[in-house]
């Protein structure tokens, strides 16, 4: 397959200059090259030309997009390439307080988002060794970690992104799920409760049992299973957090569970990290491999290699905030390439998303997905040494591993693995909107047409706006009866999707379940909890709960996007004047907390 080179247009263009180009100038054939020489300046001197071309033509085809820190970053002095940090848990003293806030900060202020779990803080009240008072617990840290993170701005370029966690069983649990809801309250960080007795707590919910909570067996008392849960499920239902981390799933299917215990995600939530461990993010762009009414697999095996051997050399090149997180990396050497445009590419071969025929085709595609990036890294070990704490009899035994083909296991337990981890699932919206605004990550079409409200300098306007596949199928005359929004999906179709895809993920997925503002609160609740030991990560949003700060005013307004039927689009299509095909949003939800 000879795919065609790609350069942005229209919205395209205008997120390229804002976020992604090194000046004003710069064209996208020069920010490729400008990338592609950073990667391959990793590679021995003799591969470096071979490879500076290769990574060019991956980059400038669209085939492949890194994550947004390696595009903005690349050919900096000192470049900060990579997207997220897992910090330290132990922070129970106070000069681990001191190093939270103090590695927040340098962290944030590269452009990297953290994740910090506070299930090590002894909780309010508990005595402090050799001082008077009391701790002022787990919640006061994150206020203050979050106060910290006010002022900080990188370059202008990105807000402050956290996740803070907590498990199940802390004795803060009740006063960390109710935080976010007093205004101004943790504004920059999204918040999960971690659970690592996931299945024990659904039995004890469903028995109406109790829970033990405790901290290091210490500050013991039972809460009743069915409250905990009835107020994670309110407080999701009414404003989209907190999200569940099902840590028991997690710890499972992690390779690295013989080396050290992961802490906690990313903001996003679509890996979870050790301490001090980054995420190295880049996307495949499935719809450049549609060929007729197939995918053309060759053409994605050969780029799968190159894009893991692309975010391999980006670990090498980082410049790393702190040297904890620069000797994690180069001893795990965990990487994340997920996919993007997966709704388009079911359009373009004629499945409606979330259908039987649709899902059958997405486990096969991501099945082939998780084998070629496998191998790939197999490869990469053969050539450039395994990850230094890889452990090929061990590794070979987690509970992702015992999945994977037979073949390639053996060839694990033969040469070791390159990269701890390989696989995700990450949010890309703006990378989507680069992408000649395709559909986003994993997720649905937002809609097939949508209302857009946004500011002309002082005056408001609205303004109609068509996916573009839509677009091109109604110019074609195509049939569009299989395209669908998110909105037009039941919660059942958006998780069955996303636990078809974890099957074939190592690290976690990160998919935003949306649900129409009247479904039923018990509803969400029964679903949840049939979906839960599936899922490494949930997070569902209900229309109309989390209010759009207006850009201008700072209004709290709805979000700026409100979906068309498609009927409606189909009549809209044949009979308005189109002012554009752009998405403007991050999140695919139409509403992001950070």
């Amino acid at each position: 397959m000879n795919i065609p080179d790609f350069s942005p247009t229209g919205f395209s263009l205008k997120i390229f200059r804002d976020r992604y180009s090194f000046t004003d100038t710069e064209t996208w054939e020069e920010a490729c090259s400008r990338v592609a020489h950073q990667m391959a300046t990793a590679e021995s001197p003799e591969k470096q030309k071979i490879y500076m071309e290769k990574f060019y033509k991956v980059l400038v085809t669209n085939a492949f997009v890194p994550g947004g820190r390696i595009w903005y970053n690349s050919g900096r002095t000192n470049p900060q390439l990579l997207n997220c940090f897992v910090l330290d848990p132990n922070k129970d003293s106070k000069e681990g307080w001191g190093k939270s806030a103090y590695d927040m900060v340098v962290t944030s202020m590269t452009g990297g988002g953290c994740g910090d779990d506070f299930s090590d803080v002894r909780p309010r009240g508990a005595s402090i060794s050799g001082q008077r008072g009391l701790a002022p617990g787990a919640v006061e840290l994150m206020r203050m970690l979050d106060n910290c993170a006010e002022p900080i701005r990188n370059g202008g370029q990105r807000r402050v992104a956290l996740m803070f966690s907590l498990d199940l069983s802390h004795p803060d649990i009740e006063e960390f799920l109710s935080a976010k809801l007093v205004k101004g309250e943790l504004t920059h960080a999204n918040v999960s409760v971690r659970s690592r007795h996931t299945k024990a707590f659904i039995k004890a919910v469903k028995d109406d049992g109790e829970i033990e909570l405790h901290w290091k067996g210490k500050y013991k008392r039972f809460i009743k299973a069915r409250t905990l849960w009835d107020t994670i499920v309110t407080n999701a239902y009414n404003s989209a957090e907190p999200g569940f981390l099902n840590w028991e799933l997690v710890e499972h299917e992690s390779n690295i569970y013989y080396i050290e215990e992961l802490v906690t995600t990313n903001p996003c939530g679509e890996l979870a990290l050790a301490s001090m461990e980054p995420c190295c993010l880049g996307h495949i762009v499935l719809s450049r491999f549609v060929v007729e009414d197939d995918i053309d697999y060759p053409a994605l095996g050969d780029t799968i290699r190159l894009a893991v051997r692309f975010l391999d050399d980006a670990l090498s090149v980082n410049h790393f905030p702190l040297n904890e997180m620069k000797i994690k990396s180069s001893e795990l050497r965990r990487i994340g390439l997920g996919t993007t445009a997966l709704a388009d590419t079911l359009a373009l071969l004629g499945y409606r998303y979330g259908s039987e025929e649709g899902n059958k085709f997405v486990d096969k595609l991501y099945r082939f997905i998780s084998k070629a990036a496998y191998e790939a890294s197999i490869l990469l070990a053969v050539e450039k040494g395994a990850f230094p704490l890889c452990n090929p009899l061990k590794h070979i035994e987690s509970g992702f591993m015992k999945r994977m083909p037979a073949k390639t296991r053996s060839l694990v337990l033969e040469h070791g693995i390159r990269n701890c981890a390989i696989l995700t699932q990450a949010p890309t919206g703006t990378v989507s909107i680069l992408s000649d605004n395709c559909s986003s990550g994993i997720e649905p079409m937002f809609a097939s047409s949508y209302y857009r409200k946004y500011w002309d300098g002082d005056s408001r306007k609205t303004e109609l706006v068509f996916h573009p596949l839509f677009e091109k199928f109604m110019s074609e005359k195509k049939s569009v009866e299989h395209f669908v929004g998110s909105h037009d999906l039941t919660v059942r179709d958006h998780l069955e999707v996303q636990r078809i895809i974890q099957k074939h993920v190592d690290n976690a997925v990160s998919k935003t379940i949306n649900i129409p503002h009247d479904y039923p609160i018990h509803d969400l609740e029964a679903l949840w909890l049939e979906y839960l030991p599936y899922l490494k990560g949930t997070t569902f949003y209900r229309e109309k709960t989390r209010g759009y700060v207006d850009p201008k005013t700072g209004e709290v307004q709805d979000p700026p996007l409100t979906p068309i039927p498609l009927e409606e689009a189909k009549k809209l299509f044949k009979t308005e004047h189109k002012i554009g095909s752009e998405q403007v949003l991050d999140c695919p939800s139409g509403v992001c907390g950070i």
